[in-house]
């Protein structure tokens, strides 16, 4: 448990340090959800089930620092520290790679919570946040979700070779998951089939 609470503090050092991951968690998501909220008005509209726009991207860009982080982050770091001999290195200092693995898949579960309360902290003033029916649905279901997202990175960084690899691979699963489930366009302008695999 030292090693893995040594190695967490590390890794929390070191991602802190990496600009572009902190930038695509922490400040594309609430600048995007801020132009995107205040572009479609402030009365339920048909577009968006009858909910108010401002709502329906609040909610939906709880998930986008999740996808970022598991997606893209957590593979290519892991990928990186496999294809430079990282993890082999740990090992022969008796640290194991599920060690290390755990470490990076709990500071991806600490950014995505940080991340998330980030994109509140911004809508709060701004639009409100969306009143919740069921808060604990609402946090079983988001770390449920947490959970698999970080299981799912952890499985890219591992399988992939080079971290320019798992980088391609997750921006392309990132992408069309962002702008088909809440961050991109209003369900009403997409065709059946974007709608269908969106749903």
């Amino acid at each position: 448990m030292s090693s893995l609470a040594a190695l967490t503090r590390t890794e929390i050092r070191l991602l802190s340090r990496d600009w572009a991951t902190m930038v695509f968690a922490f400040v594309f998501p609430p600048l995007t959800l801020l132009v995107l909220a205040g572009s479609f008005g402030t009365e339920p509209d048909e577009g968006f089930g009858n909910q108010l726009p401002a709502d329906f991207y609040i909610t939906g860009y709880l998930g986008i620092p999740l996808a970022a982080l598991a997606l893209i982050g957590l593979p290519v770091l892991l990928a990186s520290y496999r294809e430079r001999d990282v993890l082999r290195r740990f090992t022969a200092f008796g640290v194991a790679t599920r060690t290390v693995v755990t470490a990076q898949a709990m500071v991806t579960g600490l950014l995505v919570v940080l991340a998330a309360g980030t994109v509140l902290a911004v809508a709060a003033p701004t639009y409100g946040v969306p009143s919740i029916d069921d808060p604990l649905g609402v946090a079983a279901v988001f770390g449920l979700g947490s959970v698999t997202m970080v299981v799912l990175g952890v499985a890219l960084g591992l399988s992939l070779r080079t971290a320019r690899g798992a980088q391609a691979i997750g921006l392309m699963a990132f992408f069309p998951m962002f702008l088909l489930s809440g961050g991109g366009p209003p369900p009403d302008v997409m065709t059946d089939a974007m709608r269908r695999i969106a749903d």
